[in-house]
């Protein structure tokens, strides 16, 4: 089969040993850049990682932007603890080996820890199943001429102690990670984009379908289970009245159709990417945690976003 059909991460071997830092998480675990040289292109080291503990109604996400010459780093909690809502945003310093703010220390393995007034947190990531890569399918727009970013996705579960505003919970949460890396500035490369992860028992599946700067809409992502990585090779994604979506419709390279026509938001919140004040179009994204059904009936949890450039300015 074609390497962009399914399977495995293919990489460059000269990065094997970064892949390879943690066995468990492979390219998720990749270094970020905490020098860069002058005059560089802006380069961007992210992670995103999203939950959901429906049993106990907590849904959140983290979100890391690092980078070594774009005054764009943040580290983000968004929590949502029984309805009760929290944001918090801190300066990340550039650093290789892990993402450590004020309050949110991450070691890109398998650990983070949260200690802030209002929420703490010793908090435990456990793979499960196998990382997507999105690089073979072209769909996430280039910087100019520079090489494509790398992105990562891999399912996971995490566990421990959080304890908010007071309230000890044992979490017991499922979600994903990602890690990109690599020359970005959205406000420039990104004009629009939908994207969805979707966990259900037997399987997850991750797309993501970028409107390119040259007016071409390209998808990518793959569906994941204990056999492997299929590739997606389109999605259709049907809208409501108010521009969110309604379902979305799937074709995979192995000639299967998957359809998930049930999506009920849970929680939404902004993830801000760009800089503190920029003069002209200007990169949004939207987040949702999101109840999924699939049209054959099986029940599932996920989370979306809606990337896009504000023009008017």
């Amino acid at each position: 089969m074609a390497p962009s059909d399914t399977a495995s991460i293919q990489h460059d071997e000269a990065l094997t040993e970064h892949y390879e830092r943690d066995p468990v998480w492979g390219p998720n675990s990749y270094p970020a850049l905490a020098t860069i040289e002058d005059g560089a292109p802006p380069w961007k080291d992210h992670a995103y990682l999203a939950f959901w503990d429906q049993d106990q109604d907590v849904y959140g996400f983290f979100h890391w932007n690092s980078s070594p010459n774009h005054p764009t780093t943040k580290a983000q909690l968004n929590l949502s603890v029984g309805g009760q809502q929290f944001d918090l945003r801190e300066e990340l310093p550039a650093r290789s080996d892990r993402f450590v703010s004020e309050s949110i220390d991450f070691d890109l393995k398998g650990s983070v820890k949260v200690t802030h007034p209002e929420v703490q947190g010793d908090l435990t990531l456990t793979a499960r199943r196998q990382p997507i890569n999105f690089g073979p399918s072209g769909s996430i727009p280039k910087y100019g001429d520079q090489k494509p970013l790398q992105h990562f996705q891999h399912p996971l579960s995490m566990t421990g102690t959080l304890t908010f505003r007071g309230k000890m919970i044992d979490l017991n949460a499922t979600g994903y990670r990602t890690r990109t890396w690599g020359y970005r500035d959205d406000s420039v490369q990104f004009p629009e984009y939908y994207y969805l992860w979707a966990t259900f028992d037997n399987f997850e599946i991750a797309v993501i379908k970028h409107l390119h700067p040259d007016g071409v809409a390209r998808a990518g992502g793959g569906l994941v289970d204990d056999n492997g990585v299929v590739a997606i090779r389109e999605v259709h994604i049907p809208k409501d009245a108010a521009g969110f979506a309604i379902e979305t419709r799937y074709e995979l390279a192995d000639g299967r159709e998957l359809i998930i026509d049930g999506q009920e938001r849970l929680w939404s919140g902004w993830c801000p990417i760009g800089l503190p004040r920029r003069e002209g179009p200007t990169f949004a994204a939207f987040d949702e945690i999101l109840r999924l059904r699939t049209s054959d009936g099986k029940v599932g949890f996920g989370q979306s976003e809606y990337g896009y450039i504000r023009r008017v300015h």
